[in-house]
């Protein structure tokens, strides 16, 4: 059994057996979204992990030199997607190491994260913190006492693929077949969700285009809003929704709506912290930007839409906060 030390709180958790996937990770009592459950150091580090079997099995032997008998074990337990085609060391590490961070040229080996097993829909999401040196995992959803916690395997430009194409890149990076609740829906749902997905992906794609947010502005914000709906119908929790809130921001604040920006930036912050922590990497700046939506790169390119800090609307139901909010988007 992976050690505790590893843990945020080792008892929020158990390790088992989950039947057809091998071992798991599954709640001991119910963790609410937001929830840090696990914090894990690198057993070790190592750059391009992919690159050379021959050199990440010398890196990988040296490394392990260094630790305990039981660590070395645990190393050696885990799932080996590569068995016939690599040494074991680089088989185990290019299952399981994870990138730090999303443009590092470096990966970790997490004992404990690498336990998590994957759904196309998943409770958890996990994130490199630099500041902490570690590995974190998050409740994105609630989740129920015996529930298995989840994490997506797949990254967010491929999640949105339709259940042939994420079952591909799975099979063919990950050796096996994915039957999460997602990719186990009847034949009708399935090709709903599928539908939802692409039209995320595309929205995504069309908002990403820069002159959309001073051309066609409410068009980019209607885009976000209806991306928000596809993924909580998706049950999608993970950190591309604070992407899009952020997205929302810089289309208000790019258009003088000081008031709506403000109130993006905080829904940014909200989401992010639920994702990754209040010690994510960035948070202060985005922080900053609640109070002081002006100090943003893009503030007065435009004042179509001008508001100040003030007329931030307050409002008792959340409902009619929402209409206030996304009113651009319907103009």
């Amino acid at each position: 059994m992976p050690p505790q030390s590893h843990a945020q709180s080792p008892y929020l958790y158990s390790f088992t057996h989950v039947p057809g996937k091998g071992m798991g990770i599954v709640a001991n009592y119910y963790i609410r979204r937001g929830t840090r459950i696990i914090s894990d150091a690198p057993l070790f580090k190592i750059p391009n992990y992919t690159s050379d079997p021959a050199a990440v099995t010398t890196h990988v032997t040296k490394e392990l030199k260094g630790k305990s008998k039981d660590e070395q074990r645990m190393f050696l337990s885990l799932f080996n997607a590569y068995p016939k085609d690599y040494m074991p060391f680089y088989g185990i590490t290019k299952t399981n190491a994870l990138p730090l961070g999303p443009d590092s040229e470096h990966a970790g080996l997490f004992l404990t994260v690498a336990r998590l097993n994957h759904s196309c829909s998943p409770n958890a999401s996990h994130a490199w913190n630099s500041n902490t040196g570690t590995e974190t995992i998050h409740a994105i959803r609630d989740i129920l006492r015996g529930e298995e916690v989840t994490i997506c395997y797949i990254g967010s430009d491929k999640s949105c693929r339709d259940r042939e194409g994420r079952r591909k890149e799975l099979a063919a990076v990950f050796k096996f077949e994915c039957h999460c609740t997602v990719c186990d829906l009847a034949p009708e749902q399935s090709l709903a969700s599928d539908k939802r997905r692409a039209e995320i992906e595309k929205l995504d794609e069309i908002v990403g285009q820069g002159d959309l947010l001073m051309l066609h502005a409410a068009t980019a914000l209607n885009n976000c809003r209806t991306m928000l709906h596809l993924m909580d119908e998706e049950r999608i929790y993970d950190k591309r929704v604070s992407g899009i809130y952020y997205d929302a921001f810089q289309i208000c604040i790019a258009n003088g709506d000081v008031a709506r920006a403000s109130a993006f930036a905080r829904r940014t912050v909200e989401e992010r912290m639920l994702c990754e922590g209040p010690d994510a990497v960035g948070l202060e700046d985005q922080k900053a930007l609640i109070d002081n939506p002006q100090n943003h790169k893009l503030a007065g390119l435009s004042n179509v839409w001008k508001t100040g800090l003030e007329d931030i609307r307050e409002y008792d139901d959340q409902e009619e906060f929402n209409v206030w909010l996304w009113k651009r988007a319907d103009s």
